[in-house]
Protein backbone atom coordinates (compact mmCIF):
# COMPACT_ATOMS: atom_id res chain seq x y z
CA UNK A 1 0.00 0.00 0.00
CA UNK A 2 3.06 2.20 0.01
CA UNK A 3 2.98 2.93 -3.68
CA UNK A 4 0.54 5.26 -3.98
CA UNK A 5 1.89 7.63 -6.50
CA UNK A 6 0.65 11.06 -7.12
CA UNK A 7 -1.20 10.72 -9.80
CA UNK A 8 -3.34 7.97 -8.04
CA UNK A 9 -4.09 10.97 -5.64
CA UNK A 10 -5.36 13.32 -8.90
CA UNK A 11 -7.34 10.65 -10.31
CA UNK A 12 -9.13 10.41 -6.48
CA UNK A 13 -9.74 13.62 -6.67
CA UNK A 14 -11.31 14.40 -10.24
CA UNK A 15 -13.53 11.06 -9.49
CA UNK A 16 -14.52 12.75 -6.16
CA UNK A 17 -15.12 16.26 -8.04
CA UNK A 18 -16.89 14.39 -10.89
CA UNK A 19 -19.31 12.48 -8.19
CA UNK A 20 -20.59 16.07 -6.80
CA UNK A 21 -22.50 16.23 -10.24
CA UNK A 22 -24.57 12.96 -9.21
CA UNK A 23 -24.59 13.47 -5.40
CA UNK A 24 -24.93 17.44 -4.52
CA UNK A 25 -24.12 17.45 -1.38
CA UNK A 26 -21.50 19.64 -1.79
CA UNK A 27 -19.39 18.16 0.68
CA UNK A 28 -17.64 15.29 -1.71
CA UNK A 29 -16.36 18.56 -3.60
CA UNK A 30 -13.84 19.22 -0.62
CA UNK A 31 -13.12 15.90 -0.07
CA UNK A 32 -12.09 16.22 -4.17
CA UNK A 33 -9.73 19.47 -3.78
CA UNK A 34 -8.32 17.30 -0.34
CA UNK A 35 -7.17 14.98 -2.53
CA UNK A 36 -6.11 16.97 -5.14
CA UNK A 37 -4.07 19.29 -3.22
CA UNK A 38 -2.40 15.70 -1.92
CA UNK A 39 -1.00 14.55 -5.21
CA UNK A 40 -0.09 18.07 -5.96
CA UNK A 41 2.15 17.81 -2.72
CA UNK A 42 3.27 14.51 -3.29
CA UNK A 43 4.51 15.36 -7.22
CA UNK A 44 6.61 17.98 -5.54
CA UNK A 45 8.21 16.27 -2.70
CA UNK A 46 7.83 12.51 -3.65
CA UNK A 47 9.40 10.91 -0.41
CA UNK A 48 6.06 11.30 1.49
CA UNK A 49 5.21 8.53 3.37
CA UNK A 50 1.33 7.01 3.30
CA UNK A 51 1.05 8.28 6.96
CA UNK A 52 1.70 11.78 6.12
CA UNK A 53 -0.43 11.42 2.61
CA UNK A 54 -3.54 10.40 4.90
CA UNK A 55 -2.83 12.99 7.48
CA UNK A 56 -2.91 15.91 4.47
CA UNK A 57 -5.42 14.48 3.01
CA UNK A 58 -8.09 14.77 5.90
CA UNK A 59 -6.77 17.81 7.27
CA UNK A 60 -7.38 19.69 3.81
CA UNK A 61 -10.40 17.95 3.25
CA UNK A 62 -11.74 18.60 6.35
CA UNK A 63 -10.58 22.51 6.55
CA UNK A 64 -11.99 23.22 3.22
CA UNK A 65 -15.30 21.47 3.99
CA UNK A 66 -14.97 23.90 7.55
CA UNK A 67 -14.10 26.54 5.92
CA UNK A 68 -16.77 26.52 3.20
CA UNK A 69 -19.70 25.40 5.80
CA UNK A 70 -18.15 28.69 8.41
CA UNK A 71 -17.55 31.03 6.10
CA UNK A 72 -19.62 30.99 2.88
CA UNK A 73 -22.93 29.44 3.60
CA UNK A 74 -24.11 32.09 6.68
CA UNK A 75 -23.58 34.77 4.37
CA UNK A 76 -25.25 33.03 1.47
CA UNK A 77 -28.10 32.39 4.49
CA UNK A 78 -28.10 35.89 4.81
CA UNK A 79 -28.59 37.07 1.22
CA UNK A 80 -31.56 34.95 1.10
CA UNK A 81 -32.73 36.29 4.27
CA UNK A 82 -32.65 40.20 2.84
CA UNK A 83 -34.43 38.86 -0.37
CA UNK A 84 -37.10 37.21 1.81
CA UNK A 85 -37.43 40.55 3.55
CA UNK A 86 -38.15 42.69 1.02
CA UNK A 87 -40.41 39.67 -0.63
CA UNK A 88 -42.52 40.07 2.13
CA UNK A 89 -42.89 43.64 2.08
CA UNK A 90 -46.43 44.48 -0.12
CA UNK A 91 -48.25 40.80 0.78
CA UNK A 92 -51.26 40.77 1.79
CA UNK A 93 -52.96 38.90 4.68
CA UNK A 94 -56.04 38.91 7.55
CA UNK A 95 -55.76 39.98 10.52
CA UNK A 96 -56.70 37.22 12.80
CA UNK A 97 -56.96 39.23 15.73
CA UNK A 98 -57.45 43.65 16.35
CA UNK A 99 -55.50 46.14 17.25
CA UNK A 100 -57.06 49.16 18.37
CA UNK A 101 -54.60 51.05 19.60
CA UNK A 102 -51.57 51.69 17.60
CA UNK A 103 -49.15 49.95 19.35
CA UNK A 104 -50.90 47.51 20.10
CA UNK A 105 -49.75 43.64 19.07
CA UNK A 106 -52.25 41.61 17.08
CA UNK A 107 -52.02 38.72 14.46
CA UNK A 108 -51.82 38.43 11.02
CA UNK A 109 -52.40 34.81 8.69
CA UNK A 110 -51.35 34.93 5.11
CA UNK A 111 -52.60 32.51 2.35
CA UNK A 112 -49.29 31.93 1.10
CA UNK A 113 -46.24 31.56 3.77
CA UNK A 114 -44.27 34.87 4.22
CA UNK A 115 -40.52 34.51 5.79
CA UNK A 116 -41.47 30.93 5.41
CA UNK A 117 -44.58 31.00 8.01
CA UNK A 118 -48.67 31.77 7.31
CA UNK A 119 -48.95 33.78 10.95
CA UNK A 120 -47.15 36.67 12.50
CA UNK A 121 -47.03 39.50 14.79
CA UNK A 122 -48.32 43.07 13.85
CA UNK A 123 -47.98 46.23 14.03
CA UNK A 124 -50.32 49.05 12.66
CA UNK A 125 -50.62 52.91 12.94
CA UNK A 126 -54.28 52.65 12.85
CA UNK A 127 -56.66 50.80 14.15
CA UNK A 128 -57.71 46.98 12.74
CA UNK A 129 -60.20 44.92 13.29
CA UNK A 130 -60.63 41.20 13.17
CA UNK A 131 -60.99 40.26 9.48
CA UNK A 132 -59.22 42.86 7.86
CA UNK A 133 -56.98 43.05 4.69
CA UNK A 134 -53.78 43.99 5.84
CA UNK A 135 -50.52 45.00 3.72
CA UNK A 136 -47.04 44.52 4.90
CA UNK A 137 -45.03 47.56 4.83
CA UNK A 138 -41.83 46.46 6.97
CA UNK A 139 -40.51 43.77 8.63
CA UNK A 140 -39.73 44.93 12.38
CA UNK A 141 -36.60 43.07 13.88
CA UNK A 142 -36.86 43.39 17.96
CA UNK A 143 -33.73 44.96 19.47
CA UNK A 144 -32.52 41.34 21.01
CA UNK A 145 -31.11 38.94 18.64
CA UNK A 146 -33.59 35.97 18.16
CA UNK A 147 -35.26 33.99 15.62
CA UNK A 148 -36.88 35.06 12.55
CA UNK A 149 -40.26 34.03 14.43
CA UNK A 150 -39.19 36.79 16.78
CA UNK A 151 -39.49 39.80 14.09
CA UNK A 152 -43.27 41.28 13.83
CA UNK A 153 -44.43 42.87 10.91
CA UNK A 154 -45.63 46.42 10.33
CA UNK A 155 -48.91 46.22 8.12
CA UNK A 156 -51.48 49.00 6.97
CA UNK A 157 -54.81 48.45 6.01
CA UNK A 158 -56.06 47.53 2.44
CA UNK A 159 -58.62 49.66 1.38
Amino acid sequence: MENILWWHWIVLGIILVLMELVVPSLTIFWFGLGALVTGLLLAILPEISLKWQVLVFSVSSIGFTFFWFRLFVPRKKIKALRVDEQAAIGQTGIAATRAMVPGEMGRVVFSVPVLDDESWMYLADEPIETGNRVRVTAILSPERKGRAQDRILKVEKVR
